[in-house]
């Protein structure tokens, strides 16, 4: 009985975990196919790529995942352009605008930006 309860739980865990993942970064349809029950290779496949909004010199989310070799698209809906780090990598994005950015390489990136300090989150690249 303990065995089923924490396989129980650790399905919970990973269903929410993927619900935190895939909803804020492939919108609804996605989010769609893991309540779903979709398999694990088409919740991966829905981390190919991620995007952030630039609203009001504030980031939509303070933080992002995608898989390796994926895009980051940022979406500026600000009347000002922003140069914005993506890792070491600059990124002018334009005032109404979107620019995105390949991520070859793993790892756990900052994006910031220089003159607006509320602009910053974490990129994860899996």
């Amino acid at each position: 009985m303990h065995a089923a309860r924490r396989t129980r739980l650790h399905r919970c865990a990973l269903f929410c975990a993927l619900l935190i993942v895939v909803i804020p970064t492939s919108g609804v349809a996605s989010a769609r196919s893991v309540v779903l029950g979709s398999s694990s290779n088409a919740a991966a496949a829905n981390l190919s790529s991620a995007r952030l909004a630039i609203k009001k010199a504030i980031f939509s989310q303070n933080a992002v995942v995608v898989l390796k070799g994926g895009t980051l698209t940022l979406t500026n809906v600000d009347n000002v352009a922003y140069r914005i780090k993506v890792g070491a990598t600059l990124v002018v994005v334009p005032a109404k605008g979107s620019k995105t950015v390949q991520l070859p390489q793993r790892g756990t990136f900052s994006i910031t930006c220089a003159k607006a300090p509320s602009l910053k989150a974490t990129l994860t690249v899996k």
